[in-house]
Parts: C-alpha cells; sequence; structure tokens
C-alpha cells in the first residue's frame, strides 16, 4: 500500500506512448487526476481523454507499474477497475471496460479504457465513473466521479471521502 501524501508524477509514461504512436492518437482533452489507490498497492491517474471518431478512450497511468509477481500472488486480474460512462445526450456507451496497459512500466504504467463509444460533438458533458476491483476495497478515499465539461474539459471530481493527497 502506498503511505503518506501521494505527488502525481510527471505524465510521461503516457507521453511517451502517445510518441511511439507517431502523431496517431492523442490526448483532446489533457487533466493529471490522481483518482486513489483504486488497486491494491497502485494509483490510478487519470491523464486525459482521447475523443476519437472511432471511439473515446481515457488514458491513464498505475504509479507504480503492475508487476509480475503481484498477478502471481494477488490473481491474474486484481487490476481490473471498472468504468462507466454516462452524457448529458443519454448517448450509449458499452460498458465492457476494455483497453490495456504497459505490463512493464515501473514508476508508472501507461493504459487505456474505451468508452464503450465515441462522444457526441453535441455533448456538453460526459460523467465518468470508478469503482475499484471486485476482491478490493480502497483503504482512503477514491475518486468516484468525473465530470468533464465539453468541448472545454473542466473537470469536476467527486470523492467517496474527504481527499486527502496533495494530488
Amino acid at each position: 500500500m502506498l503511505e503518506g501524501v501521494f505527488n502525481i508524477p510527471p505524465r510521461t509514461a503516457t507521453d511517451a506512448y502517445l510518441a511511439r504512436m507517431g502523431g496517431r492518437r492523442r490526448l483532446d482533452i489533457v487533466f493529471d487526476i490522481d483518482l486513489g489507490e483504486l488497486v491494491e498497492g497502485h494509483h490510478v491517474v487519470a491523464r486525459g481523454l482521447e475523443l476519437a471518431d472511432a471511439g473515446a478512450a481515457l488514458h491513464y497511468e498505475f504509479v507504480p507499474g503492475i508487476r509480475q509477481h503481484e498477478e502471481d500472488t494477488k490473481g491474474r486480474f486484481f487490476w481490473f477497475w471498472m468504468m462507466f460512462a454516462e452524457d448529458d445526450l443519454g448517448t450509449s456507451y458499452d460498458d465492457h471496460n476494455s483497453g490495456a496497459f504497459d505490463p512493464d512500466g515501473e514508476a508508472a504504467a501507461h493504459g487505456t479504457r474505451n468508452l464503450g463509444g465515441p462522444v457526441p460533438r453535441s455533448a456538453r458533458r460526459l460523467r465518468l465513473s470508478f469503482t475499484p476491483p471486485e476482491m478490493w476495497t480502497p483503504l482512503g478515499p477514491w475518486c468516484r466521479e468525473l465530470d468533464i465539461a465539453l468541448p472545454g474539459g473542466q473537470v469536476t471530481e467527486s470523492w467517496t471521502g474527504p481527499r486527502q493527497d496533495a494530488g
């Protein structure tokens, strides 16, 4: 478990991933928000949204990155936190929670979580809701929702309790 004040690290893992994509992918709305220790021993840091016509994605980082020995001892999907999307238009988003993360990230591991479809250009608000994995209850407060104003990207956070980090 991470203890004490958590300082959000630089967006290095996400920036490196986007650079490897050679401009094919980008963050359309950028924010750096610590969602708390959503996964045992790891903070999930939301880095921003990619609003591609083929489908939107949240880019995030596990801090620190997931280690193979953790999957060996905690189970194959101990890190599988959930995300659900909704907007002010009532758009139907698939809740499959598909995506991927870099299993080799050490200080931080970049990941994406698909929203389950594209965000309509006429949407003015997007809400992302989060829950920890089924077998994990965070020991401290965690962010349960991000309300994102569109198109500007102003973000309002909703927490399960008082925010205790310096994020």
